[in-house]
């Protein structure tokens, strides 16, 4: 399953899955570099940070601002 990481709350990470749902993940279960705005996999046991995903996501919002704020 592939979800972004939304938000913090306490020991908690919300995130926000391909269909829309939130989940609440253990931060600890969670790699220690996680930041709000990174895709994860979550399969099986594992979750990992797919950061060429992040960046190309990161890149697009950063595009759609720059056209949306242009004067």
């Amino acid at each position: 399953m592939k979800m972004t990481v939304t938000e913090f709350e306490g020991d908690q990470a919300i995130c926000e899955t391909e269909s829309r749902e939130t989940v609440q993940v253990p931060r600890s279960r969670l790699p220690h570099a996680a930041t709000i705005g990174d895709w994860l996999e979550w399969h099986g046991r594992s979750i990992r940070i797919l950061r060429e995903e992040t960046q190309n996501r990161r890149q697009e919002i950063d595009d759609l601002m720059n056209e949306l704020f242009e004067d």
